[in-house]
């Protein structure tokens, strides 16, 4: 595992994710499955971005549309926010923030689709 702290960086990475050959998952819980990308993202994000995927699998996941929600991670100096919503222009449906990430600045957007979370290009 590489740890990407660059921006340009980890977006050059995500965009050759257009589609995926496996789903993995988080034991603890089976029911948030994510695509090859969502995982590239995990584990090369700063030091590594797991703990994004624990947030979603423990606390998003249960207030989440099962049929389509975007999830935004904001990174802005060394703090964090996680806002999902049922679609881009729609009312936020829950957040959360934090206050220390290595994780790249910017904003990352994913989707979570029947419990399977991917990236745009792997729509």
């Amino acid at each position: 595992m590489s740890a990407i702290t660059d921006t340009q960086e980890l977006k050059a990475l995500l965009r050759n994710y257009y589609c995926t050959e496996n789903y993995h998952y988080n034991p603890m819980y089976r029911k948030l499955r994510y695509t090859d990308g969502v995982k590239a993202f995990a584990e090369h994000a700063g030091g590594g971005a797991y703990w994004f995927l624990d947030i979603i699998g423990t606390e998003f996941l249960s207030k989440a549309d099962p049929r389509f929600c975007v999830i935004s991670l904001i990174v802005t100096d060394d703090s964090w926010k996680i806002e999902m919503q049922a679609d881009s222009d729609m009312p936020l449906l829950y957040s959360r923030e934090g206050d220390f990430t290595d994780c790249p600045e910017g904003v990352w957007k994913f989707y979570l689709i029947d419990n399977v979370m991917l990236l745009p290009s792997e729509y």
